[in-house]
């Protein structure tokens, strides 16, 4: 697994992992003849030093398409250091979600890991159901199409909460942060499928295409 390349990076930093940007390998030795395959999205902070260690808050998550998350970002909650942005690592496991990233959306599909650069204001709701990747010409022969709702394990590099903000563009700084006390404002918009399909970009292996 060394040096393994794995997915690839947005302009704001943030990895997505999905799969020929998987290093997928047997689970297990070839004389127990064990089915099971491993799906490998990071290398690991010991094999990589640059990929984040993560000791946060760690859980699932259930979206459908009214849980229209608002803009925010991670930092730090311990007072007793200095406050910090934290990594968010997001892996969808089934469904497809959209994410606002920086203040582009993507349209993520299932068996996709997003490690979210420290400081990039994101949301997340799920995909409305009819957006057919197949149909759109981004799956190729693999069909899949939106259901509405989407499953995801999610886990913080430190203990965090929620910062609400209007900003769309990566925070260098900790102290660029300003803080949107109107949630409703910043909530991810509400999207059908020619919305999705208008202002979407979509996430496939290691391609991003735009439609329109």
């Amino acid at each position: 697994m060394a040096n393994f390349d794995y997915g690839f990076t947005l302009p704001d930093g943030t990895i997505i992992a999905h799969g020929e940007g998987v290093l997928t390998k047997q689970a297990f030795p070839p004389e127990l003849q064990l089915p099971g395959t491993m799906h490998v999205f990071s290398p690991g902070h010991e094999t990589d030093p640059s990929v984040p260690c993560f000791q946060g808050p760690a859980g699932i998550l259930d979206f459908d398409t009214t849980c229209r998350m608002p803009r925010h970002v991670h930092m730090t909650t311990n007072t007793s250091k200095p406050q910090k942005f934290v990594t968010e690592k997001i892996l969808v496991m089934n469904g497809v979600a959209l994410a606002e990233l920086s203040g582009t959306i993507y349209v993520i599909p299932p068996m996709t890991m997003v490690i979210i650069k420290p400081g990039s204001p994101h949301a997340w709701v799920a995909c409305p159901p009819g957006v057919d990747f197949q149909k759109l010409g981004i799956s190729g022969d693999e069909k899949l199409v939106s259901e509405g709702k989407f499953y995801a394990v999610y886990e913080y590099s430190d203990a965090t909460t929620f910062f609400p903000t209007t900003q769309n563009k990566r925070l260098e700084s900790v102290d660029d942060y300003v803080k949107c006390d109107d949630l409703q404002s910043i909530r991810f918009p509400e999207l059908d499928v020619e919305g999705v399909i208008k202002r979407g970009t979509f996430v496939w292996g290691k391609t991003l295409k735009k439609l329109s």
